[in-house]
């Protein structure tokens, strides 16, 4: 180690006297989004003429971009780095849903909406941004590999400065030491969109609107000559201020402007300003950043001649290149080596234990940044943060990894909303609006006491208490209540139970103890009970079909890695579940006396899903049965609806037992066709399945075959369709919706 420092001071003081005698060169990288991908051109045609750059400094994207290049990458790497990179993802912090634990997977399917709300007993708390910056910091991380916290930014292969703003008062701060990755997030973080950077008593956000140009700031680094890139957006025209979005970029392109302005009116005439062409290419059109490389190139050969007034000899050059390499290489060894403990700084409701259990990470390990990575991304996938951060820390005693947590700043206690809409064109619209108030941190090893509210035509009322018996929450305790009244409205009578319109009303309560088999599967032993009562809605004979009760112990099996709801592209389902139930009934219809039975009712549910390229598919299974018929009417199930008979309405069959099967094409539009970032599905399905009133009855000649076609979407509000279905019984329906289906 001794003689590697030795040879890098040497290589450094040799640049530092060729430097001496030579102009000290600066080079300024303004914000701008996507089109800061010019950069690298403009980079790569210094690397190509020889000229070395002593000092660097940027905004928003030329902050990353700087921050590459300051730790010793040139431009060919950082245009391999940020070409392998989704900077889209950047602006997406849910927690994709296979990551997520069974519980959340579950919760998730009802309450899919991603705004985010707490409450705190006396106010109603949002978060600071749309975005808390968890994937863009992950996006900076992997791109600048992992290397520990700088006592100062001119250790650098390059001196680096990123500027940001202070948000309270927009002022300029300048970051010139401590955690790269922080200090190029800062400098990005749009305000608004992402949440600001909590730094050092400030809270930080992009620097375009105090410096976008920072010229200054490389004056004041030194440089004698400042080569400055500009891609700034110009204002728009009376005739393009068509749209709130028009205004708003105008009005956050006044500040930028502004200041751009006042930085150029600091160059000398020695000084050199490039200016990209950027029409064409918007702050957010990531996917057209190679077309601003070329661009970059094309605006630096425009001043080719100025620019290489200030090459140097290719030995010099040669040197200074390895000594970027040099510097890059003694970092980024440093941010490598065996682990000597791991620190959490815990800033969370989550007890310590869990949370280093989800990390999974132990002393003596070596990691590299992909395993960082995976890690960082287990903790965040408890759901329960903000933001989750990890940096490797150099110490007498060796490596230490430092992980910082951060709760949700609107928590601990939580809402959620729900949305569900459908309507077949036909029959009267189904509306329902759902909330979900969860209270957090109850005990040491986080108990939590969920309550949902439903409103529309699914009407419950539903509270639980869930209580993990140890830190790492593998064995819990749950108890619920559950008030639910559903209708079913029937196309097909039965002599046995001739009612067309069924409405049921119960009330259940629920006790289990079960253990989570990984963030996929969860095994539940539960007791219940349950009363209720059936009306007859569509006339007034026998309204009031009978009463029942029924109680029993459940075991149930639920594995779910499935990547999306409604529309999966891989993965697999699994729901398995048997119960032995006491059943007592008063059904007033079938003259017969109060009766009472023992059942076994079981319940199989299992979905596979596959994709190549844009096609996917999946088949899903179902199968609800009770071995015992004629005691009560609890175990009523349906049919019908969307991919569940798609000819028929939705819940239009109903009995106690039910068989069905499909198999789901899709072709996924958005990306390669329309050029959406959310997923756009055009598919068809082919299903078979039926429902009996009674055992005796189950046979499976009497399957009703059906299909579909349709476009569907995963939406930030949760699934969406429009679907047409036909069944070979002539049925068919028309489908339009969104959220979860009823």
């Amino acid at each position: 180690m001794l003689i590697r420092l030795l040879v890098m001071a040497l290589a450094l003081s040799v640049v530092g006297l060729q430097a001496k005698e030579r102009p000290e060169i600066g080079v300024v990288l303004s914000g701008g989004g996507a089109k800061g991908a010019a950069h690298i051109g403009v980079l790569r045609v210094l690397e190509q003429n020889h000229i070395p750059v002593d000092h660097i400094a940027g905004t928003s994207m030329g902050a990353y971009i700087a921050g590459l290049y300051a730790l010793g990458y040139s431009a060919d790497d950082i245009e391999s780095i940020m070409m392998s990179m989704d900077f889209n993802t950047g602006f997406d912090d849910d927690v994709p849903r296979e990551d997520l634990s069974y519980r959340h997977k579950q919760q998730h399917n009802e309450f899919p909406l991603p705004l985010k709300m707490g409450f705190d007993g006396s106010e109603v708390k949002f978060p600071k941004g749309a975005l808390q910056g968890q994937t863009m910091r992950s996006l900076i991380r992997r791109s600048v590999g992992t290397i520990p916290e700088l006592n100062h930014f001119d250790d650098l292969a390059i001196p680096l400065r990123t500027v940001a703003t202070n948000l309270a008062d927009r002022s300029e701060v300048v970051l010139d030491s401590g955690n790269l990755v922080v200090a190029m997030q800062a400098s990005m973080t749009v305000p608004g969109a992402l949440a600001p950077i909590e730094y050092q008593g400030k809270m930080l956000v992009d620097g375009g609107m105090a410096n976008n140009l920072p010229v200054s700031v490389v004056k004041e680094m030194g440089a004698d000559i400042i080569i400055a890139v500009d891609i700034g957006t110009p204002l728009k025209s009376q005739d393009e201020l068509k749209s709130v979005f028009d205004v708003v970029d105008q009005l956050t392109g006044y500040l930028t402007n502004m200041t751009r302005d006042q930085q150029v009116t600091l160059m000398s005439e020695q000084d050199i300003l490039l200016v990209p062409e950027i029409d064409g290419v918007g702050t957010s059109d990531f996917d057209l950043m190679p077309e601003m490389i070329p661009r970059g190139e094309k605006a630096a050969k425009v001043e080719l001649a100025r620019l290489k007034e200030l090459s140097i000899s290719e030995e010099a050059y040669r040197a200074y290149q390895d000594q970027k390499i040099a510097v890059r290489e003694f970092w980024l060894r440093k941010g490598r080596g065996e682990l000597m403990a791991v620190e959490l700084n815990n800033n969370s409701w989550v007890n310590d234990a869990h949370i280093m259990n989800a990390l999974g990470v132990k002393p003596g390990e070596l990691l590299e940044q992909d395993e960082i990575e995976n890690a960082i991304a287990r903790v965040y996938a408890l759901n329960e943060f903000e933001q989750v951060d990890a940096h490797i820390d150099e110490r007498p005693e060796g490596h230490v990894l430092v992980l910082d947590v951060a709760g949700k700043s609107w928590g601990p206690n939580l809402l959620e909303l729900g949305l569900r809409f459908e309507d077949n064109f036909d029959d009267v619209s189904r509306v329902n609006v759902d909330v979900a108030y969860t209270v957090n941190n109850l005990h040491l090893f986080g108990a939590q006491w969920r309550n949902e509210l439903g409103i529309g035509n699914d009407q419950r009322v539903k509270s639980e208490l869930y209580l993990p018996l140890e830190t790492t929450q593998k064995w819990y305790l749950r108890g619920h209540f559950e008030y639910h009244k559903e209708l079913w409205d029937s196309i097909i009578e039965d002599e046995a139970f001739p009612f067309k319109e069924v409405r049921r009303d119960s009330s259940n309560f629920t006790v289990g103890a079960g253990i989570n088999i990984g963030t996929e599967a969860q095994l539940e032993l539960s007791y219940m009970y349950e009363t209720g009562d059936l009306e007859n809605q569509s006339s007034n004979f026998f309204s009031n079909l009978g009463e029942y009760e029924v109680n029993g112990a459940r075991l149930t099996f639920g594995y779910d890695s499935l990547d999306q709801f409604m529309f999966p592209t891989e993965g697999t389902k699994l729901l398995v579940s048997v119960a032995h139930l006491d059943e007592r009934s008063d059904l007033t219809f079938d003259d017969q006396p109060r009766s009472n039975a023992r059942s076994i009712q079981y319940e199989f549910q299992w979905v596979g899903a596959t994709h190549w390229d844009q096609h996917s598919g999946f088949i899903k299974t179902e199968y609800q049965s009770v071995n015992e018929d004629g005691v009560s009417l609890s175990q009523l199930q349906s049919l019908g609806g969307f991919l569940n008979l798609s000819g028929f309405y939705r819940d239009s069959l109903f009995g106690s037992h039910r068989a069905l099967a499909a198999g789901v094409y899709t072709y996924d539009l958005s990306e390669g066709t329309l050029g959406l970032s959310i997923p756009v599905y055009v598919g068809f399905s082919l299903e078979a399945g039926n429902v009996w009133l009674e055992k005796d009855s189950v046979d499976m000649g009497d399957l009703i075959y059906s299909g579909s076609l349709f476009l569907g979407a995963e939406t930030k509000l949760g699934p969406a369709a429009l679907a047409w279905g036909h069944a070979d019984t002539g049925d068919d329906s028309f489908y339009l919706f969104l959220g979860k289906s009823f």
